[in-house]
Parts: C-alpha cells; structure tokens; sequence
C-alpha cells in the first residue's frame, strides 16, 4: 500500500505491507521483518529524516538520460543542461517543455518523475508488489487529479486503485488508524510553513448519522519569519488558544519547518494539557498510505465513516420512488461525492403531474430540503406512463443541475423530445 505526498516541489513516499497475517492492529512489514503500526517512509540518508524528493529532473546537454530528484538538482548545479521543475503544475496546464529543440509533454515528464522514484524504493518495494495506492496533494482539484491520475496510468505498476486525495484527507486516514482515544473530541492539525503562514485545520465529526460524517473546518493565521523566539512561542501559543477555544480537540499534531528550532516552550505546555500531540514531517504520506489500504482492503474494527473534503457535495441527494407497492428512499448522488466526479443517469416512471421532488439530506446538520423540478410542458398522459431520464451533474462545487429526458412509454406514447434544464444551490 503505497502513499505518496505531492508537492510542486517536494514529495515523501510511504508505504505499507498489508499481510493477510495480523497481530493486534499492527501490520506484517516485510522491510523489518517484524509489526508496524506505522507506514515507513523512504529517506534519502538511509533510514534517516531526509524524507523529501525533490520534484526535478534533468537531462544534460546532448545526453540521452535523465536525472530525478536530489541527484537532478546536484547535477544542475554541475554539470550544462536542462533542469525541470514545477512538473505537477506543468502537468496540470498540460505544458510542452522544450530542450534541445525537442518537445516532451509535462504529463510524460511527471511520469517519469514518479518511475524514477519508485525506483529509489528498490529492493525494499518492486513496482508489482504495489496493490493500492493513494496520491495527496495540499490541494487536489480535478486538473490535479487528472495530471497525476493519468502519470501513474503510464507506470504499469501492479496497483488495482489509484486514490488522489487532499492534505486533509490524508490526515483523516492517518487519525482513523490510531487509538480511538485521539478522536475523543476534535482533532487539530497545526501546519507551519517557513514563509510565516501557519494553517489550523480541526477535524470534527458528527455522530449522528450512520456512517459517521468527518469534515475539517480551517483557519489561516500569519507568524512572520522576523518573529523569534519565546516572541513565537507567544504567538503560537495565543493563536492555537483561540481555535482551540471554539473547538476543543484530543489530538494535536504539528508539523512544517516553521516548527523547527526549538523554540515551543510555552505553547508545548499549553497543548500538552489533556491533550496527546505529536509532530512528524511525513505525516501526509503516511495517511496517504492508509487512505490506500483503507480504499483496498479496510482493516476489520475501523469504523465505517465517511470525510468531506473541500469539494465533496455535503449532503446526500435522493428521490422517493414506489417499488413492489412500497415506498423508499433511493439514494442519486452520495455525500462525499466529489463535485467534479458527481455523474448519474438513471430511468424513472413518472407517478402523475408535471413534477417531481429530490429531497437534499445534509449530513453535517441541518433539516432536510425538497427541491422540486419542474417539468412544464410534458404531454398529458395517464398516470404512470412517461418514462424520464433524469441526469444529475454539478458544474461548480455548490451547484446541483438536473437535465431531464422526456422518454415517452414505448410505442404507445412515443417521446416528443422535450429536455427540462433545472439547477439548484446546495
């Protein structure tokens, strides 16, 4: 199971081996030879902290191969060529990267990228072994999802499920696969980058609904690099208080350079008060490790829940319908349904009328809604026989739209053409 964090200038690889033989809730590692509850993580120094690739190849001048990682950033710095960087973003506006007068497409270079570093993984992994994988990104949206989607279609490793997937969701496999205790109450993730902005993202639950539904609700806050110190420690300490205060938390982890240097004093011994807290550097491919065994094969006693990330619909979409005489809920689009991957077509018998009710079930709170279509125009039939084709799309993240088909009822009432367009904020 492998889990690979993706930046436009770094990435961390994680994996787990996901034996049918477990002990407790630890996991076979065939690299130890013994359990581990935690995914391992490639380092450059040799089962060192040096968890980051960089995201750069390069080709020297007039040669044919190429170079990827830390080996490319050393070789520009000695050798004339060509370095590439930036590949994810290149990839995802589909970029052609000129050298030497030949055209080579981002996409083809960012799957390069990702061959050679599977191959840093050798012999520890062979790119068949890999079942599962999961892809995580600070921010997936469709153009990223798509760019690395279609780059580990072209690896031919031996993986069946190929997941991309948000910082945040990462984060929220990774607490999934630790103590229950952790998720208590919230759970806070504290990310501190060098350039001075520091992201709170709380990881909140409601209980209510079957499955349980995980979101994140995240606040942006600034300590400038200038600011030293016990200075820091103060700030630090002053901004976690405040979230803290509208939503408690379990579990606190904290992670980004801007963390290094040994200057949490304070606010360690603040967050430590009733709280577990923890920092790491490779946090996100680890939960992306997870997130792959989770989507291939969910260990037993992890509990069935569902997360919505920033693009998923929050509410689940359904109409009533009249099956064997008896009426139910039938489930069109689900929540956590990302919005650009939301596509249904299904068929239906209209009952009477000229109109039809969804119902939009929130499941983060909140009652439900009808949202009625309409269907002016349709032909005057008996009840019970026009057959509708209703297809349900969402062109933005907050918008539903619905296209539906008159079908007519075979040959007896034969479809006029008419199509009814109809969009709803939700």
């Amino acid at each position: 199971m492998l889990g690979i964090d993706f930046t436009d200038t770094y990435c961390q690889i994680s994996w787990l081996f996901n034996k049918k033989a477990r002990f407790g809730r630890g996991f076979v590692n065939a690299a130890t030879g013994g359990v581990a509850r935690e995914p391992v993580t490639f380092s450059r120094d040799n089962g060192g902290e040096e968890y980051d690739i960089p995201v750069a190849l390069f080709k020297g001048k007039g040669a044919p191969a190429w170079t990827a990682g830390q080996a490319a950033v050393d070789a520009a710095q000695e050798e004339d060529g060509t370095l590439v960087d930036h590949l994810l973003e290149k990839a995802r506006r589909d970029e052609a990267v000129v050298i030497e007068g030949e055209e080579y497409r981002a996409g083809s270079l960012l799957a390069l990228f990702l061959r050679r570093c599977l191959s840093m993984l050798e012999p520890a992994i062979a790119p068949e072994q890999i079942a599962a994988a999961a892809v995580t990104a600070p921010v997936m949206d469709y153009e990223t999802e798509q760019a690395l989607t279609r780059a580990f279609a072209r690896l031919g490793t031996g993986a069946q499920q190929v997941v991309c997937e948000s910082h945040a969701e990462s984060f929220y496999s990774y607490m999934l696969m630790q103590d229950a205790e952790q998720r208590r109450a919230g759970m806070l993730l504290c990310e501190y980058g060098g350039g001075g902005e520091l992201t709170f993202s709380t990881l909140l639950y409601n209980r209510r609904t079957s499955p349980v539904v995980y979101w994140a609700e995240t606040e942006v806050k600034e300590i400038p690099p200038a600011v030293t110190g016990p200075a820091r420690d103060r700030a630090f300490a002053a901004a976690a208080q405040e979230v803290l205060l509208k939503h408690e938390a379990s579990a606190v982890y904290l992670t980004g350079e801007g963390f290094a240097g040994g200057w949490l004093r304070d606010a360690a011994a603040f967050l430590c008060r009733g709280r577990r807290v923890f920092m790491g550097e490779n946090l996100f491919s680890k939960g992306a490790a997870y997130s792959a065994l989770l989507h291939a094969d969910r260990p037993s006693g992890i509990p069935d829940s569902i997360f919505l990330s920033r693009d998923a619909l929050r509410s689940n979409i359904g109409i009533e319908v009249l099956m064997r005489e008896q009426t139910g809920y039938h489930v069109l689009l689900d929540a956590g349904t990302k919005w650009y991957n939301a596509e249904v077509e299904e068929d239906f018998i209209l009952e009477s009328g000229e109109e039809f009710t969804l119902l939009r079930t929130p499941v983060t709170g909140g009652d439900p809604q009808q949202l009625a279509v309409r269907l002016d125009g349709l032909p005057e039939r008996p009840d019970r026989t026009t057959r509708l084709r209703v297809v349900l799309t969402m062109p933005a993240p907050d918008r539903l739209h619905i296209q539906i088909t008159d079908m007519g009822f075979g040959e007896i009432f034969p479809a006029d053409g008419g199509i009814w367009d109809q969009d709803f904020q939700v």
